[in-house]
């Protein structure tokens, strides 16, 4: 399936046991969409063989999607765009960006939702060579804490690998602001690896930069 230049409002896709793909996406508008299933931890609402380019989200929710092969260049974004309780094998983000984030299910799920989701994450990711390649990507901010670190393809000099046990005794009011938020994203994650990424379209990414290079300069960052 080929679309170019369509204009998508209010669709809403709910419930697992789906599969979204193959399709080329060119220069379409995503405004107020759903893409959403709180209740399979197996992930069976599955994105796969996806190449987008060009395309813009505005109010769009994204909830419990296993994302397989995908492509996304040149994406518009109104807002952080937020990938919770999400999973990702091959996607590649490339070009510039605006603002994405995944995180973990929202604590208004109920804890054995919550529980599931984050338990069939980990097992998801055993079986995954690489999660994500973002080192291409041009964000205006990002946050993948939601991703294990070590699965995720990046640019070294902006975009660094943490691990859980370099901060073991670390106080975090020692570090600058910005590497205490990174180096706490392990309070949220189940995964003992996470990327900081300092992001290159920000107006702080000199500063963001040098707090992520002050982790590195304390051996607590590649």
């Amino acid at each position: 399936m080929e679309l170019e230049r369509q204009h998508f409002s209010d669709t809403r896709v709910i419930g697992s046991g789906r599969t979204i793909g193959p399709a080329r996406l060119d220069r379409c508008q995503f405004v107020n969409c759903s893409l959403v299933q709180r209740d399979d931890p197996e992930y069976g609402l599955v994105v796969r063989d996806i190449v987008a380019s060009r395309c813009a989200l505005r109010g769009s929710v994204v909830q419990g999607v296993r994302f397989e092969d995908v492509l996304v260049e040149r994406l518009t974004t109104t807002g952080m765009i937020h990938l919770e309780a999400c999973v990702f094998r091959h996607v590649t983000l490339r070009g510039p960006m605006n603002s994405m984030m995944t995180i973990p299910p929202a604590p208004f799920w109920p804890d054995e939702s919550q529980a599931a989701f984050t338990a069939s994450a980990v097992a998801f990711y055993r079986d995954v060579d690489w999660a994500l390649d973002i080192s291409q990507a041009e964000f205006a901010e990002a946050d993948f804490y939601w991703v294990p670190g070590e699965l995720v393809r990046r640019d070294p000099a902006t975009q660094l690998l943490l691990r859980r046990s370099s901060f073991d005794g670390v106080d975090h009011a020692s570090l600058p602001l910005d590497a205490q938020i990174a180096a706490e994203r392990f309070e949220s994650t189940p995964f003992d690896t996470v990327v900081a990424i300092a992001p290159t379209r920000s107006k702080h990414f000199a500063e963001r930069l040098a707090a992520l290079n002050e982790l590195r300069r304390r051996g607590l960052a590649e």
